[in-house]
């Protein structure tokens, strides 16, 4: 290996130079390789001594350690190419090239975690990079200098003071803030995750609104204890013995958060939402989008639209029923979920007893749909009295208003067959196919 020495102007064997080290103290050597290191490099960190370097070089002073120093960095563990220390947490080299603090320091199995999750898009130094830097501004931005601790970790009580989510104006996690979250919001709110996108919503579902998933996003930014996913960025490697989470934790929980929304495109419900809100949009308009599904890939288009027709309905059905949105707004979460399953259970029958009759018509048997009923709730497979739930819950609901207005004279409504009830949810279904038409 040839030393270049700049004050003797002579090329020297790696070996002649450490020989003659006594007699160059003044001299200052270039490795080769070092020359065209830039501030990121992985090797950034391996050339720090508390001594004066001048650019591009290496002072070869006392001793050669330098280069066990480059043979470290050299077989140190790595995540897309950023060093590890040996307690697993990505290095300053990480920080610097991410443009945050070197006191967030980010454990690798949060990004081990991140690129095993299949709605991340994490395969890159580049990719890894700009999810942190983003993050930080926008926690930066929400947050101020409640984002730093003295000590490096929160109390609870410092986290529960923090913004806890946030909504954008278009859904996605760069976009213009609408609204943000405190703990108490998110205390008093009806959580919902809904699985088939990875949708978080904070507002109450017990609504047409939420029937019909006409709800912005929340992005998370603090976790809390019904937070999803806790192993997914690893929260045990950022509590102290007191369990308080250090600032690297809060931010790596925010990006794993934020990583999910792939592409960080805008959001069709969240955009829909406040269009309506706004008056540039109407319910029918949005309906037609929503039943359409034309804002999602091609091949997950028909299942949304299957799903979609049956939230339209539902909504359709349990508005016919006399319920308003008030009422939906003051209902048990649990009374309003059997008004829904009701209704399911009711299409489920429907469809059960449409097949029966198509067999019955190919092999030319008899079929009686009573009968066909009895069987159907002796094999178990719905809640026969479930189906009473909504005009139980309108009856109470009437009683309610009568209280509230002595003047208000109660609907009465007549005890329907279990026939009729299958009709009515068949008639939801066929109001929405025929306004699709038209």
């Amino acid at each position: 290996m040839l030393i270049n020495t700049r004050a003797a102007n002579q090329n020297l064997t790696f070996g002649q130079a450490l020989a003659n080290k006594n007699d160059s103290q003044n001299s200052a050597f270039v490795l080769p390789f070092v020359q065209s290191i830039s501030e990121d490099s992985i090797f950034a960190e391996t050339f720090k001594t508390n001594s004066y370097i001048p650019q591009n070089m290496i002072e070869l002073r006392e001793n050669f350690g330098v280069l066990e120093k480059i043979k470290n960095a050299e077989q140190a563990p790595k995540i897309l190419r950023f060093p590890l220390d040996e307690k697993g947490y990505l290095t300053a080299t990480f920080n610097n090239a991410a443009g945050i603090p070197e006191s967030f320091r980010i454990h690798g199995d949060t990004i081990l975690g991140m690129m095993k999750d299949a709605r991340v898009q994490l395969s890159s130094p580049e990719d890894l990079v700009g999810y942190f830097k983003t993050t930080y501004a926008r926690l930066q931005e929400m947050m101020g200098e409640k984002l730093h601790s003295p000590t490096g970790f929160f109390t609870q009580e410092q986290l529960d003071s923090m913004p806890q989510a946030f909504v954008t104006r278009d859904g996605s996690f760069g976009g213009e803030v609408q609204k943000l979250y405190t703990q108490e919001d998110v205390a008093n709110s009806i959580y919902e995750i809904r699985y088939g996108d990875g949708r978080r919503y904070y507002n109450d579902p017990k609504s047409y609104y939420g029937i019909l998933q006409l709800e912005p996003k929340a992005h998370y930014i603090v976790p809390h204890k019904d937070s999803p996913n806790q192993s997914g960025w690893s929260s045990e490697k950022y509590l102290d013995e007191n369990g308080n989470l250090s600032q690297g934790g809060l931010l790596a929980f925010a990006v794993q958060e934020g990583s999910m929304y792939v592409n960080q495109k805008p959001d069709f419900y969240t955009q829909s939402y406040y269009d309506i809100e706004e008056g540039k949009m109407t319910m029918e308009e949005y309906i037609r989008q929503y039943a359409k599904g034309d804002f999602l890939p091609k091949d997950e288009q028909w299942g949304h639209q299957e799903n979609a027709k049956k939230n339209i309905a539902m909504a359709s059905w349990i508005q016919d029923k006399g319920f308003n949105e008030k009422d939906l707004n003051e209902m048990d979460k649990k009374d309003f979920e059997k008004l829904q399953n009701s209704f399911i259970d009711l299409k489920y029958l429907s469809w059960r007893i449409q097949e029966r009759e198509e067999l019955s018509k190919r092999t030319n048997a008899t079929f009686d749909v009573d009968e066909f009923i009895l069987e159907f709730f002796a094999d178990n497979l719905i809640n026969p009295n479930l189906l009473d739930v909504p005009d139980l819950l309108f009856e109470e609901i009437e009683q309610k208003r009568q209280l509230e207005d002595e003047q208000y004279q109660p609907k009465k409504k007549e005890k329907e067959s279990i026939i009729q009830k299958v009709n009515n949810v068949n008639a939801a279904i066929e109001k929405v196919e025929q306004f699709l038409k038209t």
